[in-house]
This record gives structure tokens, sequence and C-alpha cells, in this order.
């Protein structure tokens, strides 16, 4: 967390390892997030201190790939730090360490995977405690506490729909890119991390004014510098406070705190949600309360997606299956032609736009559930071709050639016909039970499903597939059956009745265009979601492919549009 302090004497001491100080915290932040348990500031050494245990010696002196080679003058400042997590602290180091349980496994995986050290995944126990929907003062956000401007350097939409900052998995591959970028204009891990704290900027005129050749020689040379110039007291902190931290994470249980199983956390699945997908009616689908579904997914400012293009949403392990089906359904991109609309007229209402646009008065407010009445320069979710004029209002006050009660009588009739279109059974080519398919080579299951208008979670349950990549050219697939016969199981009936986008306009029968990538030597499933901006989990659905299975010169469906 990137926090603001007074400005504080270096205390003069002499570390004795058997006779540190206890500390106490600074004052509040600058940058870094207000969690329930705060983050302290600047802490500076308290006399009469009780001594560290031969157990608490022994963690302090342990090493990792970033506090390696701490200087010996600079290890006074990581053991003040060391000891308030494990005093005074120790309520803020048990709620974070327990919070990042759900996220560290996933974080290391990542600094993993670009040969990184992983215990870089701690530096967001620093700037937030891992809370996910952490908001400072001076607008940095989510866990790993980004700023606009780097935010939207390194990938992370934030608009109207989203602020992809919240996305702790997508935030954190962002973080992973920056920490990388930052250590190849630095060249160690210290150097970089105080550039994440205080920016490249200032880090860069820090080290060339000084002439340190890294944090802890520019640490040393601080005061040499003009006021302005200087290394803020949080920052000269920050880098001792992450090793702290890190030297406490890597001995948990042996320093008393409880233990903590990233590896076991309860699994989240990632899914692409096209643009307009209903996040009410998906929550629904996954049997969800709204409160706990948007708890996975606060990123997301609406109760639908971006209708411009496809974004990332989070679902518990359990409700995998519901949600693949949901999203092979339309009513997963049934707001597909909704957008932002500005409210022209304080005389406009629910009920007059729901005769303009036909839609019904309930699906308006349910997408705009922080509305109550329409104002004059609110925006609204609603069909972007809606006609928002004033003059489009007053023309359904009476000065439209209608009388009131006929034109009462037209919404009504209006409404009463676009519930009736929303809940129709959309139109499709149903396949008879009993109906067979032999796959041919570089088919996948994402295809042959697309080819008889059923889910691949349909075709795998169908025919007991429990692993998509054993799958070889020959074989012979039982296709679910959505024409009304006995046979095809629950989830082929479910997947048979479909309701069409509404009364905002159907979705069209042109099959959906497919865009593929050709899979190159050393690519990785994680690689090729990441630079497609899809799921892990998507690749697999779509392609019936995994790690195993890929192989260099296939062909991958990478996105549907």
């Amino acid at each position: 967390m990137l926090l603001a302090q007074r400005r504080v004497q270096p205390a003069i001491m002499v570390l004795v390892f058997c006779a540190l100080c206890l500390t106490l915290a600074g004052c509040g932040a600058r940058k870094g997030a207000s969690p329930e348990v705060s983050m302290p500031g600047v802490i500076v050494p308290e006399s009469g201190a009780d001594p560290l245990t031969h157990t608490e010696m022994a963690a302090l002196k342990s090493t990792g790939h970033i506090d390696k080679d701490v200087p010996d003058q600079a290890m006074s400042d990581v053991a003040i730090q060391y000891k308030y997590f494990l005093r005074k602290g120790r309520q803020t180091m048990c709620a974070f360490s327990k919070r990042s349980e759900q996220y560290l496994d996933y974080a290391r995986q990542v600094f993993r995977s670009k040969g990184m050290p992983e215990e870089l995944a701690n530096l967001a126990i620093v700037e937030s405690g891992y809370r996910t929907d952490a908001k400072s003062p001076a607008g940095a956000a989510g866990a790993w506490q980004f700023m606009p401007g780097t935010a939207t350097v390194y990938g992370l939409r934030q608009d109207w729909w989203t602020d992809e900052r919240l996305d702790p998995y997508k935030a954190t591959e962002a973080a992973a890119d920056y920490l990388q970028k930052l250590h190849n204009d630095f060249g160690d891990w210290p150097t970089a991390i105080a550039a994440y704290n205080a920016g490249e900027g200032k880090m860069s005129r820090a080290k060339q004014g000084t002439g340190g050749r890294n944090f802890f020689e520019v640490k040393a040379l601080n005061h040499t510098l003009d006021e302005k110039a200087q290394l803020r007291e949080e920052t000269k902190q920050y880098v001792p406070r992450f090793m702290a931290v890190t030297k406490i994470m890597r001995n948990l249980p042996q320093l008393g705190f409880e233990p903590i199983q990233p590896e076991k956390a309860p699994g989240v699945l990632r899914f692409t949600a096209k643009p307009g997908t209903d996040l009410t009616a998906f929550s629904r689908a996954c049997n969800l309360s709204w409160p706990e579904f948007a708890s996975y997914n606060k990123h997301h400012k609406r109760r639908i997606t971006c209708t411009d293009h496809t974004t990332f949403v989070y679902v518990p392990l359990r409700s995998q299956q519901q949600a693949q089906q949901f999203l092979c359904t339309t009513q997963a991109a049934s707001y597909a032609g909704w957008g932002p609309v500005k409210v022209a007229s304080s005389a406009d209402s629910w009920e007059k736009l729901s005769r303009r646009a036909n839609v019904p008065v309930e699906r308006l407010k349910a997408v705009n559930p922080e509305v109550d009445r329409l104002k004059a320069g609110l925006t609204i979710l609603a069909p972007k071709n809606v006609n928002m004029s004033k003059a489009a209002v007053a023309a359904l006050d009476g000065k439209g050639g209608k009388s009131a009660k006929g034109d009462k009588a037209s919404a009504r009739a209006k409404q009463k016909g676009a519930q009736q279109a929303q809940q129709a059974p959309a139109a499709g080519k149903a396949v008879a039970s009993g109906t067979q398919h032999t796959l041919q080579a570089n088919e996948t299951l994402y295809a042959v499903a697309r080819k008889y208008n059923v889910s691949v979670a349909a075709l795998q349950e169908h025919n007991g597939i429990t692993d998509p990549g054993k799958l070889r050219q020959g074989h012979v697939l039982r296709i679910p059956g959505t024409g009304g016969v006995k046979g095809g199981g629950a989830v082929a009936a479910r997947q048979a009745k479909v309701p069409t986008a509404g009364a905002s306009g159907s979705i069209g029968k042109k099959k959906p265009s497919k865009a593929t990538y050709t899979v190159q030597a050393n690519d990785n499933l994680w690689k090729i979601a990441r630079k497609h901006n899809v799921s892990v989990d998507d690749l697999k659905r779509w392609n019936g492919v995994d790690e195993k299975s890929l192989r260099s010169g296939a062909r991958l469906v990478v996105a549907e549009e």
C-alpha cells in the first residue's frame, strides 16, 4: 500500500537482534487502501521492547530470492518492520495473511510463469492486504493499488461499465508485467519494488541525483538530495516492510500464525462473457445470490456486461456446469443492443421510456436497480436506439395526438407483447435423440457442439467424457436430443428452451464467426489466453484440449464474435 506520512527524524539506533525495539504505526494513507485493518504508515522504534525468541530470530534470518543480499546496515529497518508485525501489528498480519490465501496460489503461478520470484505475490499484502475493492483518496484501486494511468498502460479497463483494477486476477497479471518492466529498468528487485511505490520517474531521479546503484545505496544517500527530490519516508520503509512481510509469510506456523494453504483455496473459474450478458440472469443460472455473485465480480459496475466487447466473469468452481450452459444460450447476450443513454427531460419516467423502447418497465428497472426515478442529465442503461429527446417525451404527454387512455392501453399491449417475445423459445433446428457423430481429424468438441446446437457440457455429460484431451479421430459421439423426444437428458432439455433476446430485438440467426490461432512452439494455454484476452477455461471448453494434449501447429478457437 502506498501511504502518506508525517516527516520524521531518522531514529539513531544500534541493531542488536536479541533486543529489537517494539514499533508503532504512523499516520494515514497517501495512495494505499483503507481496509478494516489498516497497514500502518511510518513505523518508528519504541523503547523497552521484548527481545526476539530463538524461532523469531531464525525466521528473520531466513532468505529468499529478493531478500538474500540485504546490506547489514539496512537490516535494522527490516527488523523494525518485522517485529511490528509480530507484536503490535499481529492482528493486521493475521487478517492480511488469511485474506491473501484465496489469491496467492494464482499470483505465484503468474510470477513463476514469467521467470520472476514468486515472493513478489506478497507485494499485494503490503499494498492492500489483498483487499480486492480497496480504494484510496488519491485514486488508486484494487489489491495491487493501480493508479488510473498506469492501469490503462497495462491493459486494465476503467470505464462506465467496469474497473478492471478490481479484478484481482487480471490486476495480478498487469502487476507482473509492470514489475518486470521496472526490473528491466533498474536491474534489481528491491529497487524495482521501491519504484512501484514511488513511481519510476521519482526513483530514476533519486538514483541519478545520489549516484547510488540500487535502492539501499540511494536510501543511504537520500539526505544529500534537495527536499523535493528525496524519497519520502514511506518509500524508504516500503522495501523493508515488504521484506519483513515476506519473512513472516515464509514462516507463518513457526511464528504462531494460523497456517494458510493457498493451493487448497476454493476454486474460482474465469469465463469470457459476450457483450451485453445479463449478470443477474447469470447469477440465477449459477444458483448464486446477487451479493455472492457480485463478490466474485467487483470489477463490474453494472448488472450487464459491456455491450461493446467481451469481459471476464468469475464464478466458484461448484457453478462450472451451470455457467457453461448459461453462456451457450442467447440469454447470455440478451442486452447486446443496449448501452448508456442520457435522460434529457425530468418529465421522463420509466413508463414513458418503456413505451418508447417497447421494453417492459420491470426489465428497465432490473438493470438500473440504483435509479428510483428519471431525472434530466442522468445516465441509465436502455436500448441504444431509443429516442431520449425532450420532444419524444413531450409527445407522450398528450401532445403527440393520442389520448392518455389510448396511450396507456397501447403501452400495456406493447409491454405484454414484449414479455411474450422474451419468454418464447428460440427457433432452432431440433436434433433427434440417438444422433451420432464421428470425430474427424483436428475436430474439437466445441465444433461438434456448434454443429448440433448443443453445449460442450451437454456433450461431455451425454458421453461420459471427463478428459477431452484423450479424444481422437474416429471417436463416435452420441448427440443429446433437442427435439422433444425422450432421449437427450436434462441438460439437453434445458438447452432446447432458450429465450430470445427480448423486446429490444432478438439475436440474429447468422452463425457467429470464430477467430482461430495456430499454436506455436513453447506456447501454453495461459500464454494463449492472455494474448487473446480470454480465459484458459474458455480455451479448454471451446477446443476440448488441456496442457497435455496441446500441440504445436494445432489450430485453436480463441474467440466468438
